[in-house]
């Protein structure tokens, strides 16, 4: 009996110490159970926080992208721009440099029409100045005033002129006594001509007495032809440099060539070319 109760009570510590030793196991194993969960949940939160920072990394470098994409896209705007304003300035300075030209050019081209009408000016200014020698054909200048010989008959029939008119009864232009005078001897067939562009304004005498031709040059200048032949204008004539005004007949011909500047007499000598 004793025996048996000894079995029982072994038994019974057994099976407490095996109900124990499953409880502390069971204790044991819910504790790990709780850690392994704090473990994951400590993961996940790290997990998470990465994500987090990555996806934030993530849209960082996007914007950074799109602000450093506008701003290529700005500078690219920009340089295109300013390539723009510096062709546009490179051509205004090429039109401003072709304008220049085209104005030196015009300025020169100005320079020579104003030069060449200066020069037109002057040329038809200076047909109005009797400058030239008053005489075609054989003649000479006399120092001296000399006694001109009889007049001698000629078998040679004197040109006609029948056209022109001369006003016999004209009153010749009175000339002082002091005024100066260019007195020469011409041969037959001479010609005596207008020194300048002119107007024929008087013309008195005759082949008898000789003629005096006078020409009005219009710029202050009168000339005055005397001697015998025949006077080839009449009065308002208007006569070119060269005109042929008188026509010697005789051998020995006597011819006096005056001029007029405004009221004074001066001696034609002085401007015309007497080596004509």
């Amino acid at each position: 009996m004793e025996k048996s109760a000894d079995q029982e009570k072994k038994a019974t510590e057994e099976i407490k110490e095996h109900a124990t030793g499953e409880t502390g196991t069971a204790h044991h194993e819910t504790k790990d159970h709780s850690l392994i969960l704090k473990h994951v949940a400590v993961l996940i939160f790290i997990l998470l926080l990465f994500v987090l920072v990555v996806g934030v990394n993530v849209t960082a470098k996007r914007n950074l992208r799109k602000q450093l994409a506008e701003s290529q896209r700005l500078a690219d705007t920009l340089r295109l721009s300013n390539d723009e304003k510096n062709e546009k300035i490179e051509e205004l300075e090429s039109r401003d440099s072709e304008q220049d030209k085209e104005l030196a050019a015009m300025s020169r081209s100005l320079t020579a029409k104003s030069d060449e009408l200066t020069a037109m000016q002057e040329k038809e200014a200076a047909r109005y100045i009797p400058n030239i020698y008053p005489l075609r054909g054989a003649a000479s200048l006399l120092q001296e005033d000399p006694e001109i010989p009889d007049e001698e008959e000629t078998d040679e029939e004197e040109p006609e002129d029948e056209e022109t008119e001369t006003d016999e009864d004209a009153v010749p232009l009175v000339i002082p006594p002091d005024a100066p005078y260019a007195a020469f001897m011409t041969a037959a067939e001479s010609r005596a001509i207008a020194t300048a562009d002119g107007t024929v304004t008087k013309v008195s005498g005759d082949a008898d007495k000789g003629y005096q031709i006078v020409l009005d040059h219009g710029n202050g200048y009168i000339t005055v032809y005397e001697g015998f032949g025949l006077a080839l204008v009449s009065e308002n004539d208007i006569v070119g440099r060269g005109s042929v005004l008188l026509y010697f007949v005789d051998e020995t011909n006597r011819f006096t060539y005056r001029m007029q500047y405004g009221e004074n007499w001066v001696d034609p000598l002085e401007l015309i070319d007497i080596n004509g």
